[in-house]
């Protein structure tokens, strides 16, 4: 039995039938959901996505079908669910067949997907080499096609030194820009000019690197250092990064925070120090989960689980210790986990030993080490495979 919403958004709609499908009865859809209100769902989506699809199909190598799954699992609109294969299905279903038969499957709209991915690979690839050599792959470790007007192209060329690639046109044009100053010098203007004896950066929500919140505490009234108000930028580990300072009273009641520089006791946090522990956050904020299962294999976890339900709207990850169940230190920092077509939030982490996760109950495994006190479980080299590991509950938060 189903229930679908009013208030949920078509997408959400679509998957939650697409979870509930089931191949091997006569009528695969759930009870309590007509197929005309199925219908109705669908077509809803079409109005949004349709007339998209519609030009894509039309002025590009892909099939309907290709537009139709690659358009619904890349380019949803903002605040709402991506498409499971298995919602594509039920829309391809209910537009193209006229309700008839059954949904596709997973696997045939998957391979839709994979078509699709690879003429648009092949497109790209196209686009960059018509250009002379030598060839972007070259030159960049990312190239990335960049869509601008053509009286912009003609300003950029006109702005070009001899010599100089657009890239390099790009990259001076906004450094010339953008006024930084580094998160060291920032502490030693407040501290020379105003007197401060703490500065922290704020770890307020899961996207805190994206604009840092810098606080500063002094004993009397503080005005900012005239360099600090010019900035547009604080860099930290040769990264720019947009900043805004606020000064508060009480620093004790600041909430979680990465201490840049504390000299109110000791042994306080001298600014290097406080500075390095930020550039370390900031590098471990987001990781891909190979990357993460690396680390946390080199600080000594033996494995790693994920609670079958979300928790903070994210992810709630318990890494397995050692018996003093210490949590590891980028676990303090680790906001997001980026997989191969979505990002999942890091809602809570509960650091847990092997005797724990022998009780744990409503988790699943993500990965273990070769050689730890718990069954073995490697990462899958195919990052479909990492994707699928992880709960459908926690996925359809990403």
């Amino acid at each position: 039995m189903v229930e679908l919403r009013s208030e949920w958004k078509p997408s959400k709609k679509l998957n939650v039938l697409g979870d509930a499908l089931d191949f091997g009865a006569v009528d695969p859809f759930p009870e309590g959901v007509s197929r005309d209100r199925i219908e109705e769902s669908c077509y809803t989506v079409r109005t949004l996505y349709g007339e998209y699809i519609d030009e894509l199909t039309e002025r590009t190598a892909l099939s309907q079908r290709e537009a139709q799954t690659w358009v619904l699992r890349n380019l949803v609109h903002e605040g709402s669910e991506r498409f499971s294969y298995e919602a594509i299905g039920v829309y391809i279903w209910a537009i193209g067949r006229g309700t008839e038969g059954d949904p596709l499957s997973r696997t045939i709209v998957s391979t839709y997907h994979e078509r699709a991915e690879r003429k648009i690979e092949a497109a790209e690839e196209t686009v960059k080499r018509t250009g002379p050599p030598p060839y972007p792959d070259d030159r960049f470790d990312e190239p990335t096609i960049l869509w601008v007007e053509g009286a912009i192209a003609d300003r950029l060329q006109s702005r070009t030194v001899p010599g100089e690639t657009y890239n390099e046109t790009i990259d001076r044009l906004l450094r010339d820009t953008r006024e930084d100053i580094t998160a060291s010098e920032l502490v030693d203007a407040y501290r020379s000019e105003a007197g401060i004896d703490y500065c922290a950066v704020k770890l307020l929500g899961e996207h805190w690197d994206r604009k840092l919140t810098i606080t500063v505490h002094a004993p009397t009234t503080v005005d900012t250092p005239g360099r600090v108000e010019a900035a547009d930028a604080v860099v930290v580990d040769g990264g720019p990064r947009p900043f805004a300072v606020e000064v508060t009273a009480d620093p004790t009641a600041l909430g979680p925070v990465i201490d840049v520089f504390d000299n109110r006791s000791e042994p306080g946090v001298d600014t290097e120090a406080g500075v390095g522990e930020l550039a370390y956050a900031l590098g471990v904020t987001e990781l891909s989960l190979p990357a993460l299962v690396e680390r946390l294999g080199d600080d000594g976890v033996w494995g790693l689980a994920v609670g079958d339900d979300p928790t903070a709207a994210g992810a709630h990850l318990y890494p397995i210790v050692a018996s003093d169940g210490s949590k590891p230190r980028l676990l303090r920092y680790l906001k997001r986990i980026s997989l191969d077509d979505r990002t999942v939030t890091v809602g809570a982490t509960t650091a847990i030993t092997p005797a724990e996760y022998d009780e744990l109950s409503e988790a699943t495994p993500l990965w273990a080490h070769d050689d730890g006190p718990i069954d073995p479980l490697p990462l899958p080299d195919d990052p479909a495979d990492r994707r699928e590991r992880l709960p459908t509950a926690v996925l359809r938060t990403a």
